[in-house]
């Protein structure tokens, strides 16, 4: 994970300059483009371009894993590859929330991960890449170019979590091969994306009316909190309310994100540590009566998510813990309504949300 108090720190200065500022002294509200483009940047260079980052690190450490296992089959190996590939997940989560700017560009999102999944796509895809045995598809031309579900971690994920793994690695050469190929690929997105913000993105977010995508800061300002907004929805949406089902009799376990490696609650970890994140840095936008139940909110649900298994899996086949699981989505639910309340009490309007699928 990321050092995170070194941002927070940051951010807070920031946000104490914003509130002692006298355009928004009192109220607690921005009013001013300048005042929106320090967040932004801030945000920019202390929380999304060291997310990505971090992603890019440990994606080189994912590939040096995927090779060194490939050299060596052994149980050992695989081993550091799950850890490997966990550690590269767990760098995503911290920063998946973020579905605008380059992560967008060549599909970079969806070819980092395919999810959900309902119809089960990307396992036949994988079944019949596999047993195409073509080498040619995992050219670093040509594997970009195929189905975005064999592409990226959710792939990755199912090859290596298999009951069989390292026998069927052992029989089956093209196996590392296509390990190989979806490890490099992981790490070329990672390096991409990061590069591109700092080369590219940062610059807009400094002058976004330069750009020509932004009318202005505010408006910039808009996407990052609806990647707050959304992010918080799409954990209580589509991480948890499919997997606990209606009742504990009809939870569906293999509706959770990375139920393979059994580290769905700490994904959703990671993506609330980071939204707190975020949050603090647009406070300044709130009420102050508003932003503190909005804290207060996040710090509860970190509160109930200490006492859960890193694993959803394992907690959605003890009674006890589905309690609290259901617990834990009506606190997710609540802190989504918190911040709505907050945003109708500004003049800030986020426009359609990408989760209603209206």
């Amino acid at each position: 994970m990321l050092p995170m108090n070194k941002y927070i720190l940051k951010i807070t200065k920031l946000i104490l300059i914003l509130i002692a500022s006298p355009l928004v002294h009192g109220q607690n509200l921005i009013t001013r483009d300048e005042d929106w483009t320090a967040i932004n940047i801030a945000v920019t260079d202390e929380l999304i371009i060291p997310a990505y980052q971090n992603m890019e690190s440990k994606s080189v450490e994912l590939l040096s894993s995927a090779e060194r296992f490939c050299s060596d089959l052994s149980d050992l190996n695989l081993d550091n590859l799950k850890n490997g590939y966990q550690a590269s997940m767990l760098a995503w989560q911290g920063i998946q929330h973020i579905q605008f700017g380059p992560i967008t560009y060549f599909n970079w999102n969806y070819r980092m991960q395919y999810w959900p999944d309902e119809r089960g796509a990307s396992g036949r895809q994988l079944d019949a890449l596999l047993a195409s045995q073509d080498e040619a598809i995992l050219s670093s031309s040509a594997f970009p170019r195929q189905s975005v579900g064999v592409q990226g971690l959710p792939a990755l994920e199912r090859v290596l979590y298999d009951d069989n793994a390292i026998n069927e690695f052992r029989s089956e050469p093209y196996l590392c091969l296509l390990t190989e190929t979806i490890a490099s690929n992981i790490n070329e997105i990672s390096a991409g994306v990061t590069q591109r913000w700092q080369d590219e993105f940062r610059a807009l977010v400094l002058d976004p009316v330069t750009g020509g995508l932004y009318e202005d800061a505010e408006d910039l300002s808009i996407d990052f909190l609806k990647a707050l907004q959304e992010g918080i929805a799409k954990i209580r949406d589509l991480k948890l309310a499919p997997a606990l089902g209606e009742s504990f009799d009809s939870a569906r376990i293999r509706s959770a994100e990375s139920w393979r490696s059994e580290s769905s609650l700490a994904n959703i970890k990671n993506n609330l540590d980071s939204l707190a994140l975020l949050f603090s840095a647009y406070s300044p936008a709130f009420h102050e009566e508003d932003a503190a139940v909005i804290n207060q909110g996040f710090g509860d649900i970190m509160e109930a998510l200490s006492s859960l298994p890193a694993s959803l899996e394992l907690a959605l086949i003890n009674e006890m813990q589905y309690v609290q699981l259901q617990a834990l989505h009506a606190q997710i639910d609540a802190l989504h309504e918190s911040l709505e309340t907050a945003l109708k009490n500004t003049d800030l309007y986020l426009g359609f949300n990408s989760l209603d699928g209206d």
